[in-house]
């Protein structure tokens, strides 16, 4: 499958425009810190903790952590439009135990997922401030 990196800044900046009137303003430069950390999360940790840590903090009361549910989950779903791959953004077991999806399919899946993230941290300065970390 060839990709034209174009797609990839044009699926990001859509996204991460999306994501920019999701948020409260309150939210933009510390959702534009953690969008810019994605890389390197996804790289550590995988894309099925990507989506537990966006339930978790979905769930969480405080307003201040909800932010990076969403900013996760808009990551996962726009990840899931652009790559068509076989699960459900806002259910990670479909990542951890999804029998459809061979094993070649979820690494190469996390590794566009890679790409897609440093897009996505290209763009956050961008629409959503620069960083700002607490």
């Amino acid at each position: 499958m060839k990709l034209d990196p174009r797609q990839f800044s044009q699926e990001a900046y859509g996204a991460l425009e999306s994501l920019s009137q999701q948020l409260d303003k309150k939210y933009h430069k510390k959702a534009s810190a953690l969008v810019q950390g994605l890389p390197a999360y996804i790289s550590t940790w995988g894309l099925h903790r990507l989506s537990g840590d966006a339930k978790s903090f979905i769930g969480k009361t405080s307003e201040d952590t909800k932010y990076k549910g969403t900013v996760y989950y808009c990551f996962l779903e726009s990840l899931h439009k652009f790559s068509g791959a076989d699960f459900q953004p806002r259910d990670e077991k479909s990542l951890i135990f999804n029998s459809r999806m061979p094993l070649r399919d979820y690494l190469a899946l996390n590794h566009l997922a890679l790409r897609f993230a440093k897009e996505w941290s290209f763009w956050a300065a961008s629409l959503l401030g620069e960083a700002e970390n607490n």
